[in-house]
């Protein structure tokens, strides 16, 4: 179990105090440095091992916990089975080469998941739905969405989704990445595990989500409404009771 990095001088803001565990060195060194680069995160330290892993939370109190799965003697799975037993247990994202622990590892609450060789984009990704959990109020805050895309799992963030357009069975999700996953499900089953406050549905084959609302267009008494990550989308004839509060959704979107 190695000790915590020393960091002179202060942050105006606290940093997430971050333990990475991997019992592979060069994997454990890739992530602690994705840890240094990020200035709202503190790598207190690193482990080898479950054993050092749960050693390592005692002694550092972590809010942040990088673990992958994969370890001799005690797995990660084991591992966050102990913490979820703790009062104040950290924040768990997986990293692992092997995504057919997903669905078992959100069983032990863990937070998220990646697979490994890690991207930055999805680590940051991945850090950036860490922050707003770890800095805001747990209560009322929405919990992630797990869901299966072709043979991969993954985890979104409600916010992460822009809108979602339905394809016969099947939903497309467009993310805040510029990523899109085809899921097994009709829109209405899948809207029934979004926020009616933060998804609207404006046609009857899409929902939008109101955080990403940038601009109402008008041509011809024909509206739609551009979304943040660009695309243009439309509002059915006989929704167009939904206009004041889409044009409110831009309003606020506008002052942030």
């Amino acid at each position: 179990m190695c000790p915590p990095d020393s960091a002179p001088g202060s942050t105006r803001q606290p940093r997430i105090r971050t333990l990475v565990v991997d019992d592979e060195p060069l994997a454990r060194d890739l992530m602690s440095n994705l840890v240094r680069r990020d200035a709202g995160l503190e790598l207190v330290g690193t482990a080898a091992s479950g054993s050092e892993a749960l050693a390592a939370v005692a002694d550092y109190a972590p809010q942040l916990l990088l673990l992958d799965i994969q370890m001799p003697s005690l797995d990660g799975i084991s591992v966050a089975e102990q913490l979820a037993t703790r009062e104040f247990a950290p924040y768990i994202i997986f990293v692992t080469a092997h995504d057919s622990y997903a669905l078992q590892a959100f069983e032990v609450a863990v937070r998220d998941y990646l697979v490994k060789p890690v991207s930055k984009r999805h680590f940051a990704a991945a850090i950036r739905r860490a922050k707003q959990r770890i800095g805001g109020s747990e209560a009322g805050y929405p919990e992630p969405l797990v869901v299966r895309s072709g043979d991969a799992i993954i985890s979104l963030m409600p916010d992460d989704i822009v809108w979602v357009a339905a394809a016969n069975q099947y939903v497309r999700l467009h993310t805040t990445d510029a990523c899109e996953y085809m899921l097994s499900q009709s829109l209405r089953q899948f809207s029934r595990s979004l926020s009616n406050q933060t998804f609207l549905r404006i046609h009857r084959s899409t929902l939008i989500n109101k955080n990403h609302v940038a601009r109402i267009l008008n041509s011809d008494g024909r509206y739609q409404v551009k979304m943040s990550d660009g695309n243009i989308v439309d509002v059915a004839r006989n929704r167009k009771a939904v206009l004041h509060e889409l044009l409110a959704c831009c309003r606020e979107n506008t002052r942030r």
